[in-house]
């Protein structure tokens, strides 16, 4: 299979998620999955386009299932398994941004009250944590709104 800019996206992809702490490979899939026609895949195919084992790519998309990413994709009159990226997951993911903000919102006020009779400098980090997953939280409450009319603006 010839090398395209595809397939250098998909590297860079998998570079920037390896930088974040997870698999490369994973990251590859996703970047090929998100650039890649037709928009499923199967493993072999996946494994042929991103000159990768069956069994990396076959961890690797189990990863980004459970990670709620990638799903499988039937295929009528085909007995292979595909997959493709969730639809709605980008939105998915800004959802469970607002809900982890949430979560550590809940957990600094824990911080904050059994820090009470401290001082304000010993206070400080967990106000400043607060602060700003309090604010965190409001955000990421106002993204699906925000998004959804942004793409109704576009249909327009």
């Amino acid at each position: 299979m010839e090398r395209t800019a595809l397939h250098d996206y998909a590297d860079e992809i998998g570079a920037w998620i390896e930088d974040l702490g997870l698999p490369r490979m994973a990251g590859r899939v996703l970047g090929w999955l998100m650039v890649c026609e037709p928009p499923h895949q199967s493993a072999d195919e996946l494994a042929e386009a991103l000159q990768a084992s069956r069994g990396a790519i076959s961890m690797s998309v189990r990863m980004l299932m459970g990670g709620g990413s990638v799903e499988r994709h039937p295929v009528p009159g085909s007995r292979r398994t595909y997959y493709r990226i969730r639809p709605g997951f980008w939105l998915r993911e800004a959802e469970d941004k607002a809900r982890i903000a949430r979560e550590w919102r809940k957990t600094t006020e824990r911080g904050l009250a059994l820090l009470g009779d401290r001082s304000e400098e010993s206070r400080r980090r967990m106000q400043e944590a607060h602060d700003m997953y309090a604010f965190l939280e409001l955000e990421y409450g106002r993204i699906k709104d925000r998004w959804l009319e942004h793409q109704a603006k576009k249909e327009e």
